[in-house]
């Protein structure tokens, strides 16, 4: 059986010749020059005007993305004032909804104790209702 460690030398703590296939054959490519490096050519204006034109595109960019990130907030704040709004309104007409609940079922608690007491039950009060609006909807029509 072989190993892949050698038995002469220092043994297991030699390196395993797999460790070569991780260094690099080609040299790392040199750095490119900074474009704020000081050229002594004659291009060396063009250059600078050419960076201070791509600097203003740069700031106005800034300006008019700052501009977009305020209205998005001034959005923002505005749909939250709606919103909050809104749950109150919600929250009210649940309460007017409540109001209204309870006090339907005490006019028909009402309405079924005047009918016992007066000896017509609340089906008969119904029936009187339902011709009465009956006429005033005949009136009406004609």
């Amino acid at each position: 059986m072989s190993s892949r460690y050698s038995t002469l030398g220092n043994g297991a703590h030699q390196r395993d010749l797999r460790t070569q296939l991780f260094t690099p054959l080609v040299k790392p490519p040199s750095r490119t020059a900074s474009p704020y490096d000081k050229v002594a050519s004659p291009l060396a204006k063009h250059q600078e005007s050419y960076l201070l034109l791509l600097e203003s595109q740069n700031n106005d960019e800034m300006d008019s993305m700052g501009q977009k990130v305020a209205m998005l907030k001034n959005l923002g704040v505005k749909m939250g004032t709606e919103i909050n709004k809104s749950i109150k309104l919600n929250d009210e007409i649940t309460n007017g909804f409540e109001k209204g609940k309870v006090t339907l079922k005490n006019t028909y608690n009402k309405m079924v104790v005047m009918s016992q007491r007066a000896g017509i039950t609340w089906r008969m009060w119904l029936v009187v209702f339902l011709l009465v609006f009956l006429w005033f909807f005949w009136v009406w029509l004609t």
